[in-house]
C-alpha cells in the first residue's frame, strides 16, 4: 500500500474523513475525502486534487433520496386519516343487507 501524503504540506499524517460538508454521510466514504492532521487541508487520495467537489450527478442522486423518503411520509400522512375512517365504519354483514325479490 502507497503512503499518502498531503500535496499541500507533504506530511505524511493524513486521515480518510467519514463525514464532509460536500458528500454528507452517504458520498463522503465513497469519495475518498483525506484531510491533513498538521494543517487541515482536505484532498482527494488518489488525485491529490485539493478541496474536492462531490459530482453533480451524487447530487441529483442524493436530493432525489430525500424528495422519495419526503412523499412517502407525506403520503402516508394523508392516508391516515382514510385508515382510521373505514377501522370505525362497522361492515355490513351479509344477514343485514336488504335483499331484491323479483316478482313473476
Amino acid at each position: 500500500m502507497s503512503q499518502i501524503s498531503c500535496p499541500a504540506c507533504g506530511n505524511p499524517d493524513v486521515k480518510k474523513l467519514l463525514y464532509s460538508s460536500q458528500g454528507g454521510l452517504i458520498w463522503t466514504p465513497f469519495l475518498n475525502f483525506m484531510k491533513c492532521r498538521k494543517c487541515g487541508v482536505r484532498f482527494h487520495g488518489k488525485t491529490g486534487q485539493l478541496d474536492p467537489q462531490v459530482p453533480k450527478m451524487m447530487r441529483v442522486i442524493s436530493v432525489l433520496i430525500i424528495l422519495g423518503f419526503v412523499g412517502l411520509i407525506v403520503g402516508l400522512a394523508l392516508s391516515l386519516p382514510s385508515l382510521k375512517q373505514s377501522e370505525t365504519t362497522p361492515v355490513a354483514s351479509p344477514q343485514s343487507r336488504p335483499t331484491a325479490r323479483r316478482h313473476e
